[in-house]
């Protein structure tokens, strides 16, 4: 039959030839690889042993440089409290976000109940305190601290409510406290404030000139117009105890009545000195020296 299009090489299919089997060997010809069996097994466990020879060795030789280093479940474990610790770390600091607040208001609310409770209680003996009033009262130690706890804890309400009355910033008429937290803001450099202490000044020593006068000896001198030298002596010794004070400050009021008995003198500093012309001269003929000893050219090294 022929066919039409495109055809395609079938290759012929091999027949499989039988496999015979090997050829068994005479039992007399294997004693040779005997032999040679049992040679080849003594040099595998010398090879063998050497090599756990050599293992041992290197093994020793790193516990006495590393005793941990054959420690592999100690590393594991190492290994794994680094991978777990973070995760243990972000339970414990993941916290409720609102859980805390409201438990704070519960027990607050408690606290106020509680109080609530006290004061009608204690009204309500006041009513019948005239029928017990022969009778002798008992209160015990526990109760008496809660008292105690009560008081306080309504001190400290108190205390937080005048604060946050006062701290309201809708009941605030001016911007004095706004100006005031701005001057501690450490953004508008208020740390730097803080921080930088006065330093200290040191100590101004009043030295008088010749021609100054203490304020006290002015006093004394103006007031008694044309004293004498006993008495200025006198004054001198009753403005300072010590004996040097009293010659400073003698001096400078016999100076002063000198000024005053004689005003229009000119004083010894305001006179020109008779060398300040001769000085200046020289100054300027060393200068006018030095310049042309600069301008001179050098000598030419040959």
């Amino acid at each position: 039959m022929k066919k039409y299009g495109l055809q395609l090489r079938v290759q012929p299919q091999q027949k499989k030839q039988p496999t015979k089997p090997p050829i068994p060997t005479p039992l007399g010809f294997n004693d040779d690889d005997d032999d040679d069996n049992v040679e080849r097994d003594i040099l595998r466990q010398a090879h063998k042993n050497k090599t756990h020879k050599d293992v041992e060795e290197q093994h020793k030789k790193a516990l006495e440089e590393d005793p941990s280093a054959f420690d592999y479940d100690g590393v594991y474990d190492k290994m794994k409290e680094k991978q777990i610790r973070p995760v243990e770390q972000d339970r414990q600091d993941r916290k409720p976000r609102y859980i805390k607040a409201l438990m704070d208001k519960a027990k607050q609310r408690e606290r106020e109940h509680e109080i609530s409770y006290e004061r009608k209680v204690a009204k309500e003996r006041s009513k019948d305190e005239h029928l017990y009033a022969d009778k002798d009262k008992f209160v015990t130690s526990a109760y008496k601290k809660k008292l105690a706890e009560q008081a306080k804890w309504m001190e400290e309400e108190r205390l937080r409510e005048m604060r946050e009355e006062k701290e309201d910033v809708t009941k605030k008429t001016d911007l004095s406290d706004f100006y005031f937290n701005l001057a501690k803001n450490v953004a508008f450099g208020a740390g730097e404030a803080d921080s930088r202490k006065p330093e200290k000044q040191p100590e101004e020593v009043s030295v008088q000139s010749p021609g100054e006068v203490p304020p006290t000896a002015t006093d004394t001198s103006l007031g008694s117009p044309g004293p004498g030298k006993g008495q200025e002596d006198e004054n001198a010794q009753n403005l300072s105890p010590k004996g040097k004070s009293d010659q400073s400050y003698a001096k400078p009021i016999s100076d002063a009545t000198s000024e005053d008995q004689a005003p229009n003198e000119p004083s010894a500093s305001d006179q020109p000195r008779p060398d300040h012309h001769k000085r200046s001269e020289d100054a300027v003929a060393a200068a006018k020296a030095r310049f042309l000893a600069r301008k001179k050219p050098k000598p030419s090294s040959i």
